[in-house]
């Protein structure tokens, strides 16, 4: 199945054997049934954990990724309770 990937910061695709290697938005023929973490592994992304949006929706890493989805994959952000104590 073909799936349309946005990756953002400092994320690039990773996977020597794909021709999206060192890209940041492609277009890439996956395995159906592929899980979120699947594509992470896929795409041999190097942070963990990341965050996932399909069609939209932040999904956990075992959703199941639907045929033509459009995927946004993001690096940790940083923040958390520390942050809320600056602000």
């Amino acid at each position: 199945m073909k799936l349309e990937v946005r990756l953002f910061a400092s994320l690039v695709c990773k996977n020597e054997n794909l021709s999206c290697r060192g890209q940041k938005e492609f277009f890439v023929d996956v395995p159906d049934g592929l899980t979120v973490n699947g594509l992470h592994d896929f795409l041999k992304l190097e942070f963990s954990p990341l965050i996932t949006v399909v069609n939209g929706v932040v999904e956990k890493k075992d959703f199941v990724i639907p045929p033509g989805a459009r995927v946004g994959i993001f690096p940790p952000v940083a923040g958390g309770e520390g942050m809320t104590r600056i602000l």
